[in-house]
């Protein structure tokens, strides 16, 4: 049980990597139809959010896959530490592949937008007002 705990813990630390770069893709997609006028640009800006998402989508499945193949690992009480280890190596590295192409496409999209089509479809969070007492 402790074994299972310390797997799923350490899973979740490596990967997410991929969830760190990823957008809401039918929100970009609006906004880049709304924000962006030139229909050239406006149509390579959609195909790579369109590929954006089908990357994400095809390493959440098989995300799915080796994650249900670590558990039923986790489930045998005779599985090796070595055993989960090995197993956990294809789920960081699909992560981390995942996080590269995402993030490759980010600076495609961003080699596409103008600065200020870029920041009305990404704009900047909202900042939170400092709990800091106001200088004197």
């Amino acid at each position: 049980m402790l074994i299972s705990i310390v797997a799923i813990a350490l899973v979740a630390l490596l990967c997410g990597r991929s969830s760190s770069v990823a957008v809401d893709y039918h929100k970009t997609e609006d906004l880049i139809k709304k924000d962006v006028t030139d229909d050239a640009r406006k149509k390579q800006a959609l195909d790579i959010v369109d590929e954006m998402d089908k990357t994400s989508t095809e390493s959440a499945k098989e995300q799915k896959k080796l994650t249900d193949s670590l558990q039923k690992l986790l489930d045998d009480r005779a599985t090796t530490t070595a055993q989960i280890g090995a197993s956990m190596q294809p789920l960081i590295a699909n992560d981390q592949a995942t996080s590269e192409k995402l993030l490759d496409f980010r600076f495609q999209l961003k080699d596409v937008l103008t600065a200020d089509e870029w920041t009305q479809v990404f704009p900047a969070p909202a900042t939170q007002p400092s709990d800091a007492p106001a200088p004197k």
